[in-house]
């Protein structure tokens, strides 16, 4: 008779003090407790306060992570895989352990969380979006090929993805994103690189550009930077984000 296996893929949140009851819980039903996110410190001591087997997977590839929970689990017993923000959203090793484990009849939940996105939303006082809506962009998974539509506001997420050529077929990404962009909106309209506050970040920024000023600014954008193009329905009726942003603006 095979033991009943299980795996939690949860989340801390954007800090320490957005963890939810509902994943504490998770951590204390755990008997190892791993992580692609915490190293060690104080985030490291609070995980051990409710899961005292806590392994630290910093550093490693989705597929050794994934290798490495999996062979955990043969074993049998409940392990819980706690990463920052929602714990599923542009996470490769959360949809590889969910996808390898399932067919192996183990069972995951995946609970939810804080996210970038919803801090962003308070960064830039976004309580209302462009009139066609809000649209979510992978910058990694583009190419560059990014078709813009001016009337909606638009966050492209991995935004640093373009400034790195990992294989030769992304030579040129950030030219060719640029290139659309610069057709798509006038010089002077406003873009924002915005890094979320969260736990390495603890205020987190929002810096002011335009799309002229873009590949200057470029260079500032981090793993963690998510780039925001508000609607220019919205721009040209004098809307922006509002007075919290400017707290954090750097120019």
């Amino acid at each position: 008779m095979k033991k009943n296996r299980k795996l939690y893929i949860c989340s801390c949140g954007l800090k320490t003090g957005h963890l939810t009851l509902e994943t504490i819980n998770a951590l204390k039903n755990s008997r190892v407790a791993f992580s692609h996110s915490i190293g060690g410190g104080p985030a490291a001591a609070m995980v051990r306060k409710f899961c005292p087997e806590f392994r630290s997977l910093v550093g490693k590839t989705p597929a050794e992570i994934s290798a490495q929970i999996t062979a955990a689990l043969k074993t049998g017993g409940t392990a819980a895989f706690l990463t920052y923000g929602n714990p599923f959203f542009l996470n490769t090793a959360a949809s590889l352990l969910k996808s390898g484990l399932e067919k192996r009849g183990v069972t995951v939940e995946v609970l939810s969380a804080v996210s970038s996105f919803d801090a962003m939303v308070n960064l830039l006082d976004l309580n209302e979006f462009a009139a066609a809506g809000l649209r979510l962009v992978h910058a990694g998974l583009s190419g560059g090929e990014i078709a813009f539509f001016p009337g909606m506001d638009t966050m492209v997420f991995m935004m640093d993805n373009l400034n790195r050529v990992e294989r030769p077929e992304h030579a040129g990404v950030k030219d060719k994103f640029l290139a659309n962009l610069a057709a798509a909106y006038p010089p002077g309209h406003p873009v924002y690189i915005v890094n979320a506050p969260f736990m390495e970040d603890a205020k987190g920024r929002v810096l002011r550009s335009t799309v002229k000023k873009l590949k200057r600014d470029f260079a500032s954008a981090d793993k963690n930077s998510t780039l925001f193009i508000p609607g220019r329905s919205k721009w040209s009726s004098g809307l922006s984000p509002g007075a919290n942003t400017f707290k954090f603006m750097y120019n």
